[in-house]
């Protein structure tokens, strides 16, 4: 039996951790565009701050031998044919797979013209990471426009600030990170940013990268064109499923999948930020994009890769933002009655409806986020 995983992430690693627990004799095969060992993404900030890769690493440099498999970094899948059970790497190679585990990831997506020049930099992957932090080092008085204020956007911005950068953020909206946070949430974020010295500016639009060979300057809705010693992209992301085009796996926003993670075709699993599974609390099928999310899925796609039946429990979102002076946690969704208590530096919101949990944001107090969390998971009565 041959597996073949797309992709060298989390989400792909546990799969692989999953499947050797169980089998150690199976083959299996792993596909990377990127060409380094496995890393962990929320690391990356720690990176870029400090230097420090050895967290990057979690399963070590050289995988392949630690659970025997043959990984193939930098050489992307390009082409999939799920009812030949066959699949096409750039360099021109092509495998046999007799169970297929998609776990390919995603790119940061920044629909504005001009994205695609040279010079216009992104956070989402390790390279990405690497010339941010070698941007930085050589030159302490950097400017940064970094283009997009949601989550993203905004932790790029505070990771640069603590590196002595001058990032100014745009934000197209009247108030960062409006998917995650209400106004006056928003606010408390937006003012500690300021005292880090990010410029926000909110309802500005960046409409195109200007330049010729190379990035030079950011137009934005106004008319006005910034420049800077760095330009970031960060306006949202997009699952990497372009191999799949023409193939009978249906996709949407990612690949979609049942409650064994299967997609449409049988023998084809999906897994972390490609797939499109159910959510707890809407009971659509969403791409939620967490790590935590990612580590569940691939355990569960590596196990049924082997022919188990293992149901994937629906998650719903939860978001930790590092670099503030305080901690914020947000889950879930903000429908229903809000329930607010908020103090001097404090500020915690909850969300009801039909006496379960919906969501929470907590923003300084955050102690008491496990608790909650387990009340929106279980979605038990409040009482």
């Amino acid at each position: 039996m041959h597996i073949c995983i797309i992709g060298m992430g989390p989400a792909a690693m546990n799969a692989v951790q999953a499947i050797r627990e169980e089998d150690s004799k199976v083959r299996i095969s792993m596909f990377s565009a990127e060409a380094c060992p496995p890393y962990s993404p929320p690391c990356l900030g720690h990176y870029l701050c400090t230097g420090d890769s050895d967290p990057l690493f979690w399963q070590g440099r050289d995988p392949g031998r630690k659970y025997d498999v043959h990984c193939y970094p930098g050489d992307p899948v390009v082409q999939v044919d799920p009812g030949r059970k066959q699949l096409w790497v750039q360099s021109g190679q092509v495998y046999v797979f007799d169970t297929l585990i998609i776990a390919s990831g995603s790119s940061l997506y920044a629909p504005v013209p001009g994205a695609d020049k040279p010079g216009v930099m992104q956070f989402k992957n390790l390279s990405g990471a690497q010339a941010l932090r070698n941007m930085a080092l050589e030159n302490k008085q950097a400017r940064a426009v970094v283009v997009g204020g949601g989550f993203i956007g905004v932790e790029i911005a505070l990771y640069l600030a603590k590196l002595g950068v001058k990032p100014t953020l745009l934000n197209r909206r009247g108030w960062i990170m409006p998917r995650l946070l209400d106004p006056e949430t928003a606010a408390y974020v937006q003012e500690d940013m300021a005292r880090q010295g990010i410029d926000v500016r909110l309802n500005t639009e960046g409409t195109e990268f200007g330049g010729h060979d190379r990035v030079d300057s950011l137009l934005t809705h106004s008319g006005e064109r910034l420049r800077a010693d760095a330009y970031i992209a960060a306006t949202g992301v997009r699952p990497n499923i372009g191999f799949l085009q023409g193939t009978d796996i249906e996709v949407d926003n990612g690949v979609l999948v049942d409650e064994w993670l299967q997609t449409s075709v049988s023998d084809v699993f999906a897994c972390g930020d490609a797939a499109q599974a159910r959510e707890l609390l809407s009971g659509e099928r969403r791409v939620l994009g967490l790590y935590p999310v990612a580590v569940e899925q691939g355990r569960i796609a590596g196990q049924n890769a082997l022919g188990r039946k293992r149901v994937y429990e629906p998650q719903t979102s939860m978001n930790s933002l590092k670099g503030l002076s305080f901690q914020l946690i947000t889950a879930g969704r903000q429908l229903g009655e809000e329930v607010v208590f908020k103090g001097r530096d404090w500020l915690q919101k909850f969300f009801v409806h039909q006496d379960r949990l919906q969501g929470f944001v907590l923003l300084g107090q955050v102690e008491q986020a496990g608790v909650y969390m387990n009340l929106l998971q279980t979605q038990r009565p409040l009482g």
